[in-house]
């Protein structure tokens, strides 16, 4: 059985900044372990003979760089920075030779460390230097010195683990941060057409619209008569850069028994030219609405695994609350390709809203280091943070193979807590049909960074107070929400705009990354899921049922005299003494007296957490749990019921048809009851996580405190006219009168559907 569970490791963060200091200001690099390179950057030879083209070798150990792949510009100018590991040798040579001859000319060595300077930004860049070359009238002009990952030059170094690859495959190899578009629902509504002719001009004739935008094409339903009328909505799915330079093709098609297009109409966004000097006496019309639909959001993803919330325009994007910081420190333990003598050529990717990131690809490496870092926006803190690893094969010029994902790892961020640093080397899991299969460890550091607030005990931004309450998603998607098939439809076309979109950055990001990235959760049927939900729904219940059973142990079965005694005393004096109880109860002394011990606790709380923090210099996180190998069915996995779940649709397993027929019928309708039964018990999960957060969440307590004030208060009155107000109350409320119909979730489901379930930690 494969080990799912988060090692503790101890990177040295940022030479120790992130781990002492966790509550502070983060730098660009206090996530990573600090990387020692040594930069050459080679600018150009000078006094070169015409009869000579020169080509410099670089050798550190046992790497070896060459200008050989490199273009030449004019006057022999590379402007290539070349990066070694400074541990590899203690020499560096150049060697300059002749490209006809591939005779050495001159030769140039440096001692390591003494000769070389060292750099770290923001200090100002080693300005390049002439060296003469050893036994020749040429000058090489360059630069060396020894710097981090954190140098501008890194993204565009040649590193000398890729020193293998041709120069037209090392920008496949380097770092990049991608911005994907914003994207926005097209609505294009075909109301109706005037005087249709049919090509033969005997019969009405029966047509439906065709509508193109891009590479998406939907059409209408069949309406017959010269006049016909649809009413239809079409939605496509747009992005930001190319929304103004879309072109809607139109065609109005007849459905005669040869369907032919009678006539065609671009409309370029968002203008709708009239024709101008239009002199035909006669032409068939077609009325349409043209709209952008910016107040919805454009699910890329699904919404289980969803980064971002936010819609197209941005006017009604809520306040940012904090920092994504992620540093990714490296893997171990990646399994070989098959049938390969090579290691991976690994690298990652991750994805937060519409910001990706890519590290640089280390060559035939179980175990890259990267110790990269980058950050991004949290407008939602229910929000999930992906990151796939992949085995790079575009190093070979048109290889024709595509990159082959390694697995990914989500952390939701609703599971980390602010201003925490989360290190671990998180398993790297893949399911399949012989089982349960961990394909290596990645080694992550995790922070959700805001700035400290400015009293104690408040928070430090109105959005980070009001998020628990705001919804989720923008207000059309209450008011006037898609269908659950229009979403699924919509979010693949989304899938295919952003792959079009990525696909023309350089280097660009490959096609299969893409959407194994924004891969959604499966919804093929499976036993093993179906019993993981019910048992969910058995632990909910159970959950309920245990304060009944402790009572029925404790006061009911008990042969315990006294203890009987010691309860039906206190019960006595609460019916007895009830009216001053109650006058206690809404005194307002007491709940100062309370207030006050509750904030001496807090301060003993943060003097306590203080103190560890100086004495062990840090403050552990809580650990984090991603998946349950017990829950999801697979600590002693069946693997006939691996084979079922992973089997195709029909199936393949029988041979016999009928057979086959009832239990493709069968798998059809049990995915709709897993559906079904999963989110039920997500929903009792979170109300299971709002009971436990009553004993130290500050805002319910004070919430649960007004709330029993307000009810004791109504006891205190006349019982009679308590009675009728609120069954007055509750009758307005149940005869639904306009004043309450507001349409939107409630502040409280708001602040459940932040809770989280159980359900992240089951395996698809």
């Amino acid at each position: 059985m494969a080990d799912v569970s988060i090692k503790k490791i101890s990177p040295k963060l940022g030479g120790e900044r992130g781990t002492r200091n966790p509550r502070g200001p983060s730098s660009s690099h206090d996530l990573v372990e600090q990387m020692e390179f040594l930069y050459v950057e080679l600018t150009k030879v000078e006094h070169v003979p015409q009869t000579c083209i020169p080509i410099v070798d670089i050798t550190l150990g046992n790497y070896n760089s060459s200008t050989r792949d490199l273009p030449v510009r004019p006057n022999w100018e590379w402007n290539q920075v070349f990066a070694f590991d400074k541990s590899k040798a203690d020499v560096l040579s150049f060697s300059l030779k002749d490209g006809y001859t591939n005779t050495e000319i001159g030769k140039r060595s440096f001692k390591l460390p003494a000769d070389i300077p060292s750099r770290v930004p923001p200090d100002a860049r080693i300005a390049a230097t002439n060296y003469d070359m050893q036994n020749t009238g040429m000058k090489l002009v360059m630069s060396i010195w020894f710097g981090t990952q954190a140098d501008e030059v890194y993204s565009t170094a040649w590193f000398s683990d890729t020193c293998g690859v041709s120069a037209s495959c090392v920008k496949n190899t380097r770092p990049n941060i991608y911005l994907a578009p914003m994207l926005c629902y097209l609505r294009v509504t075909i109301v109706s057409g005037h005087d249709l002719i049919s090509h033969d001009g005997r019969r009405p004739p029966s047509a439906f619209v065709e509508v193109q935008v891009g590479e998406q094409k939907l059409k209408t339903g069949i309406s017959t008569g010269s006049n016909p009328s649809w009413n239809q909505d079409l939605i496509f799915v747009a992005s930001e850069p190319s929304i103004r330079e879309k072109t809607s093709k139109i065609l109005p098609i007849l459905n005669n028994p040869d369907p032919y297009r009678f006539c065609h109409c671009d409309i370029k966004l968002p203008d709708n030219p009239q024709p101008a000097g239009d002199t035909r006496r006669f032409a068939s019309k077609l009325i349409v609405k043209l709209a952008t639909d910016q107040t919805y959001h454009v699910f890329d993803e699904c919404s289980q695994y969803c980064s971002d919330y936010r819609p197209f325009a941005k006017g009604l994007w809520p306040g940012v609350l904090g920092k994504l910081e992620v540093g990714i420190l490296g893997a171990t333990g990646l399994t070989p390709m098959k049938n390969s003598q090579f290691q991976r050529h690994a690298y990652t990717v991750a994805k937060y809203g519409n910001k990706w990131a890519r590290t640089r690809t280390v060559v035939n490496n179980a175990s890259p280091k990267w110790n990269e870092q980058c950050s991004w926006d949290i407008y939602e803190k229910c929000t999930v943070f992906t990151i796939g690893l992949y085995d790079n094969h575009q190093l070979v010029v048109n290889s024709g193979l595509d990159d082959v994902p390694i697995g990914k790892v989500r952390i939701p961020l609703s599971k980390l807590d602010w201003n925490k640093i989360y290190t671990g080397s998180f398993p790297i899991l893949v399911l399949g049909k012989e089982g349960l299969k961990k394909t290596g460890e990645i080694q992550l550091a995790i922070r959700c960074a805001i700035p400290p607030p400015a009293w104690l005990f408040f928070s430090p931004s109105y959005f980070l107070a009001t998020s628990p309450f705001r919804w989720m998603l923008p207000k059309s998607h209450y008011k006037a929400p898609l269908g659950l098939l229009q979403y699924e439809d919509l979010r693949s076309k989304a899938v295919e705009v952003i792959c079009f979109n990525l696909n023309k950055t350089v280097p660009k990001l490959r096609n299969e990354v893409v959407k194994d990235m924004l891969k959604p959760r499966s919804k093929r049927f499976s036993m093993r899921r179906t019993i993981a939900n019910f048992e969910r729904l058995c632990r909910f219940f159970m959950w309920l049922y245990g304060p009944y059973a402790w009572l029925d142990a404790n006061l009911v079965s008990t042969t315990d005299v006294g203890r009987k005694a010691v309860t039906f005393g206190v019960c006595f004096l609460l019916v007895v003494g009830h009216r001053f109880f109650l006058w206690l109860l809404v005194d307002w002394w007491l709940y100062a007296y309370i207030g006050g011990v509750y904030i001496l606790y807090r301060v003993y709380k943060l003097r306590t957490v203080a103190f560890n923090m100086i004495m062990n210099r840090s403050n552990p996180a809580t650990p984090l749990v991603l998946v349950d190998l017990k829950l999801s069915k697979l600590d002693s996995p069946n693997l006939d019921i691996l084979d079922e779940e992973f089997d195709s649709m029909p199936s393949s397993e029988s041979d016999v048809y009928v057979l086959r027929m009832r239990y493709d019928r069968m798998r059809k309708m049990g995915e709709k009851i897993m559906l079904l039964v999963g989110d039920f018990a997500s929903q009792c999960e979170r109300l299971q996580a709002s009971w436990r957060l009553c004993t130290d969440h500050i805002v319910v307590v004070i919430c649960l405190v007004f709330l029993g004030y307000g009810v004791l208060r109504l006891l205190q009155s006349e019982t009679e006219y308590v009675f009728k107000s609120v069954l007055l109350l509750f009758i307005s409320y149940w005869l639904k009168f306009p004043w309450h119909r507001y349409g939107l979730p409630s502040a409280t489901k708001n602040y459940i559907r932040r809770f989280s379930s159980h359900e992240d930690l089951i395996i698809t």
